[in-house]
């Protein structure tokens, strides 16, 4: 009897030492955060609008591609408990992230008056599958090569406006900070969260995730960036 009693409790003691992967929360949650993950997954993709411009409708599908898998991937991280599909949802997570913070710098800057196609692509509704089915009555003159791009000018930092944000993540190694933002009126740059260059890296110093700040982004030769924290 007393072997079975001490058996008992040294079972006990193994069994409630066993701890939850870092980050993991009750499993009970779980069906509920993978319906979410799903239904975002049916609908996301289908009901992205569609303007007509192959460039400017592909990026908004692949970012909603990209988002509809950032849902699934964030659903194991928070509830899953096997290291390897961990592994696999972080490396996602990283990836996919960088991937749709480079559409969305690329959506703002085909919003611009002087935007240009890049020297290689070709102008919308003239592609291969376009050109086959036009039938052209007389050669047409090659298209001028597009003029290079000048540096746009960009506000001193002390008319920039100050935006409310919260920082996701920060990496001081890329000198990079990932914020969830209002929209940004001096730069026509939508409320999203995107991972946004710093001027001076010295404004990562101190940064948290989680935290509630203001700051200010400006176009700096052809980019965005950071200015003030």
């Amino acid at each position: 009897m007393r072997r079975l009693i001490l058996s008992t409790a040294l079972a006990a003691v193994l069994v409630g030492s066993v701890a939850p992967p870092a980050g993991a929360q009750p499993a009970k949650a779980a069906p509920a955060a993978l319906e979410r993950a799903r239904d975002t997954m049916a609908t996301r993709f289908r009901d992205t609008k569609l303007t007509g411009d192959p460039d400017r409708d592909f990026a908004a599908l692949l970012i909603a591609s990209l988002e509809e898998t950032l849902f699934l991937a964030k659903a194991q991280l928070d509830y899953g408990a096997d290291r390897q599909l961990r592994e696999i949802a972080q490396t996602i997570q990283d990836t996919q992230q960088a991937r749709i913070d480079a559409l969305k710098q690329w959506q703002v800057r085909s919003r611009e008056a002087g935007y240009r196609p890049q020297p290689n692509q070709t102008p919308p509704g003239e592609g291969p599958l376009d050109r086959a089915v036009q039938a052209a009555p007389a050669k047409t003159q090659p298209a001028s090569p597009p003029a290079p791009e000048k540096p746009t000018a960009s506000a001193t930092p002390a008319n920039a406006p100050l935006v409310a944000g919260t920082v996701k993540k920060v990496d001081e190694a890329a000198g990079k900070v990932t914020l969830d933002h209002a929209s940004i009126p001096n730069i026509d740059m939508d409320a999203m969260t995107m991972a946004y260059r710093v001027q001076d890296p010295a404004l990562l110093k101190g940064l948290k995730p989680g935290e509630k700040v203001r700051f200010s982004a400006e176009r700096i030769n052809g980019s965005i960036a950071v200015t003030r924290i």
